[in-house]
C-alpha cells in the first residue's frame, strides 16, 4: 500500500491497494475467516482511506445555523364538553359485573423460619385472635366486614355481624 491513488468516499480501494485473498501484511494477524484480510490489513486501509477524506478547515459553529425558513404558528384546540373541574356522574352500573378476591381471615401469625420447617402433620399454629372473635371479611385485601364462623350443608360460611365504616378504613389505612 505504498502507492498513492485518488479514493472517493463512495469509491472502494484499487486491488493493488488490498492484500491478495489469504495474504497477511503482518506476520501472526489474526484472520477471522479464511481468505479474509487480516485485522491489521483492514485497519491500515480505513485509515488510509480516511487521511484522504478532505479536512474542513475550521469547525462548525451556532452562527452557521439558520432558522429563516422556519415558523411557528398557535395551537388550536377542540372546546371541551365540560369544564375539568366538573365530575361526570358516577354509574356504578357499569362495575357491577366486575369480580372481585373475598377471602375470610380467621387470624394471623410470625413464625420464624426454623418453626416453618418444624410444622408437620398434627402441629398447632395459635393465631393473634382469640375463639369466638369475629373474623374479617376482605375484599381485595381490604377489610370491609367481620363476622362468625358458620357450617352451612358441610360448608364453612360468614355470618356478617358488623360493617367496616369508612372511617376505621381510613383508619386501618393509616396504620398499614
Amino acid at each position: 500500500m505504498t502507492e498513492d491513488k485518488d479514493v472517493g468516499v463512495n469509491e472502494t480501494p484499487v486491488d493493488s491497494e488490498m492484500p491478495e485473498v489469504g495474504e497477511q501484511a503482518a506476520v501472526g494477524a489474526p484472520v477471522v475467516n479464511e481468505g479474509d484480510a487480516s485485522e491489521a490489513d483492514a485497519e491500515a486501509a480505513m485509515l488510509a482511506m480516511l487521511e484522504k477524506l478532505p479536512q474542513e478547515e475550521r469547525s462548525a459553529s451556532a452562527d452557521d445555523i439558520h432558522f429563516a425558513s422556519a415558523s411557528a404558528s398557535k395551537a388550536e384546540f377542540q372546546q371541551l364538553s365540560q369544564p375539568a373541574g366538573e365530575k361526570e356522574a358516577r354509574n356504578i352500573d357499569l362495575l357491577m359485573d366486575v369480580d372481585l378476591p373475598v377471602a375470610i381471615e380467621l387470624g394471623r401469625t410470625k413464625l420464624a423460619i426454623s418453626d416453618i420447617l418444624a410444622l408437620g402433620p398434627g402441629s398447632v399454629v395459635e393465631l393473634n385472635k382469640l375463639a369466638g372473635e369475629p373474623v374479617d371479611l376482605l375484599v381485595n385485601s381490604k377489610v370491609v366486614a367481620k363476622g362468625e364462623v358458620v357450617v352451612i350443608d358441610e360448608n364453612f360460611g360468614l355470618r356478617i355481624t358488623q360493617l367496616v365504616t369508612p372511617e376505621e378504613r381510613l383508619r386501618a389505612l393509616g396504620a398499614e
